[in-house]
């Protein structure tokens, strides 16, 4: 995200209340547009639905279809991104860029693949028709594209082509709901699911051609090289599908209980939790905004400051004083967002239960929702320890924490389905997140403390090149030309080291 903090520092630097206005509103687009995009353009379709008296079934399956699609296509991609990510890192601070494109094409063709067989097993034997199952199926594998491309467009730092890409795949989206519904051609559930093939193709083919105009088509075939990083980087991998299972294993559980509801003999969801969740998180939006702001205009400073202190070899002066400034500006930012973020929870508790009424939701609902805004509260600060941990690249703490958070959610959401009951649901999430924030906030602190210690003397002495069965792997489909891109970066790094010297 260097190309947000490139563009916030410069509003920044007008010292003016416009400018810093400015600022807070470009990363609130950038964190938040996309997600509001796209809720806004399944909420417009809903809202086609009542205006044409589309009947609670056919609204039921057109949710469910949607809902299931933004899920498990989050939690399928969620490891790959991750690591891909690093390699487009890694690429970029090299100048390495013949691949990119290559990259792209080959980790959508896995993601695809992989795909296929989940929906081809999950629609095995259910009662929608092939046409109905094929517009889902169409979508889901449109959001996997499109998780992906995001990854990459951000790496090209063209953020509003991002936010305007979703804004327009969200207009063409509802524009050709209203026009499928007015000359029902097919069912109403179809032509929503239709409408959103369109507007999410659009989208995956624009974002296409931003991508391949900025780095090319690939030069040289390799369309797997990035795959010795999936070995090489396994723990981030299994983290971040560790963090976005025990995001949505919650609702997942909820949806095998009492409360779960049957769509068209296919999908279980429970309505009345999931709408709630929903609200709740909606209270974290301000969180990402800030933390956006502070991670990339004033710890990043920061952060590049103490490592480079270290690479131009600065004195123990320099470099103490380095760390100070680190260790300092963290906790400071980060108990900034927390306070923030807080304020906004007590806002969101105050209005919520008035808000939820007039919806029609009923006094139990409000008042899990009030347990479901602090379980949030958890959740949001624990992503924000854990992004800190993966800025210093310690793995195995982002592991560990991503574990604690799956795991408690899987003892407490099965004790609550399986001993407590309904009455626990939502508090069985806000124990799992409170333990996994304290457990999140032990390895920052712990990694604070003795951050020398990590930096000079637990990394390795040797640079080990992955040598598994996916480097393997990637040797035998490109013929052998895989590029290393950490040995490339280390020798460039000793190039510099020895002009300044």
């Amino acid at each position: 995200m260097a190309g947000v903090g490139f563009e916030l520092k410069k509003l920044f630097r007008a010292r003016t209340a416009t400018g810093h206005l400015r600022a807070f509103s470009y990363s609130a687009i950038i964190t938040s547009g996309p997600f509001l995009l796209l809720t806004g353009m399944v909420l417009g379709i809903q809202m086609l639905f009542l205006m044409t008296g589309v009947s609670d079934e056919e609204q039921g399956l057109f949710v469910a279809s949607v809902v299931y699609a933004f899920v498990f296509s989050q939690i399928l991609s969620s490891g790959f991104t991750m690591v891909i990510t690093r390699y487009l890192a890694d690429c970029l601070s090299v100048e390495y860029y013949e691949d990119v494109t290559g990259s792209l094409f080959g980790l959508i063709s896995i993601l695809l693949t992989i795909g296929a067989i989940v929906a081809i097993a999950f629609f095995h034997g259910t009662p929608l028709s092939l046409f109905t199952e094929a517009l889902a199926y169409t979508f889901f594998l449109e959001l996997l594209i499109v998780w992906v491309e995001s990854v990459y467009l951000t790496a090209v730092k063209n953020f509003r082509r991002l936010i305007m890409g979703f804004a327009i795949g969200a207009a063409l989206s509802v524009a050709s709901a209203f026009v499928l519904l007015a000359s029902r051609l097919v069912g109403a559930a179809d032509a929503g699911l239709l409408a959103v093939d369109i507007g999410m193709g659009f989208l995956a083919c624009l974002f296409l051609i931003h991508i391949v105009s900025y780095f090319g088509l690939p030069k040289h075939g390799l369309n797997f090289s990035f795959l010795p990083y999936y070995e090489k980087h396994w723990r981030l991998f299994l983290a971040s599908l560790c963090y976005t299972l025990g995001l949505f294993l919650p609702n997942i559980l909820i949806w095998q209980g009492p409360w779960g509801v049957v769509v068209a003999g296919t999908y279980v969801y429970a309505p009345m939790y999931d709408v709630v969740t929903f609200y709740a998180f909606l209270s974290l939006l301000p969180l990402m905004t800030l933390f956006v702001v502070a991670v990339e205009t004033r710890f990043y400073e920061k952060y590049a400051a103490y490592f480079d202190a270290i690479t131009r070899r600065g004195n123990l002066r320099e470099i103490e004083d380095a760390r100070q400034d680190l260790i300092y500006t963290l906790w400071f930012e980060l108990r900034q967002v927390v306070e923030f973020q807080f304020l906004f929870t007590l806002i969101f508790l105050a209005l919520g239960g008035y808000l939820l009424t007039f919806g029609g939701l009923d006094f139990n609902a409000s008042n899990m929702y009030d347990v479901l805004l602090f379980a949030a509260f958890f959740t949001g600060i624990y992503q924000l320890v854990f992004i800190l941990l993966t800025y210093f690249d310690i793995q195995s703490s982002v592991l560990r924490v991503g574990l604690v958070f799956v795991l408690s959610n899987v003892v407490f959401g099965l004790l609550g389905l399986w001993v407590f009951g309904v009455k626990s649901y939502g508090f069985t999430f806000f124990l799992a997140a409170g333990l996994a924030l304290f457990a999140a906030w032990q390895e920052l602190s712990h990694f604070a403390r003795r951050i020398d210690y990590c930096v000079f003397c637990a990394q390795p002495v040797f640079y080990r090149a992955a040598d598994g069965p996916l480097t393997k792997l990637a040797r035998r489909l490109s013929g052998g030309q895989v590029i290393d891109l950490e040995r490339l970066a280390e020798e460039k790094m000793k190039q510099k080291g020895g002009e300044r010297s």
